[in-house]
């Protein structure tokens, strides 16, 4: 079974650019375009392998989903993306723990490394 990946951002071009590489690698991809839609997904009844989520979303933030995403035990990684980085964003990405903290632009070969290092292949059956 695919690993999967939760991709959150209001961007529509970044999006299909991310969802077109991810399945290439071999994820399962959903995609979110805030972060109500975002909640309905990962407290929803599939678990998430990752959440690559934008922090500048309409109406809340990509870190409020993370606060709940933490309170509420959901196992899923985190790599939260920002244009807009600053001290308090980074001390408080680090404070909720999550996996990666990503300064857009980025590479898109750094993140599939980013995602392989954190929940492996695509495929799980190739992951060995």
């Amino acid at each position: 079974m695919p690993k999967s990946v939760l991709i959150v951002d209001d961007e529509k071009l970044l999006v299909r650019t991310l969802s077109n590489a991810l399945k290439e690698a071999g994820y399962k991809i959903t995609v979110a375009g805030s972060a109500e839609q975002a909640d309905k997904y990962v407290f929803g009844e599939q678990p998430f392998d990752l959440i690559l989520l934008d922090n500048r979303l309409p109406k809340e933030s990509g870190m409020e989903v993370v606060r709940r995403v933490r309170d509420r035990a959901v196992k899923s990684k985190v790599i939260l993306m920002t244009a807009y980085e600053t001290p308090e964003v980074k001390a408080e990405a680090k404070r909720l723990k999550v996996e990666r903290y990503l300064k857009k632009p980025f590479d898109l070969t750094v993140l599939l490394e980013q995602i392989h290092d954190l929940i492996g292949n695509g495929d799980s059956s190739t992951a060995g």
